[in-house]
């Protein structure tokens, strides 16, 4: 799994079936292989996360032109991680017990 800039981009390519012998019967498997554009480096999806319509509908008006949902998910996610962080620091600065530094 290889992700650049947290964007997410990845074809299904099945291949030319291939031929597998078991126990002197043939049945056919198919290959699968990704197609990447040349440069990009991809991640391929690995879970899916079961919403309702109204948040999978608030999710779709939030991305921007040509985003994936993963990079929308992951600035989400940051924005959050930022909001918590600041919330953090309010208490603490409200609860005024501060420890001196030395230098």
């Amino acid at each position: 799994m290889r992700k650049i800039d947290g964007s997410v981009e990845a074809r299904q390519v099945i291949a030319p079936e291939s031929v597998v012998n078991t126990n002197k019967t043939q049945r056919m498997k198919p290959r699968r292989h990704m197609a990447v554009p040349k440069g990009k480096q991809v991640a391929t999806a690995t879970s899916r996360i079961p919403v309702s319509r109204a948040v999978w509908a608030e999710l779709s008006s939030l991305r921007k032109p040509g985003q994936t949902y993963d990079h929308l998910l992951g600035e989400m996610i940051e924005q959050e991680k930022k909001k918590r962080l600041f919330e953090d620091m309010d208490r603490i600065e409200k609860r005024g017990k501060f420890v001196p530094m030395k230098w």
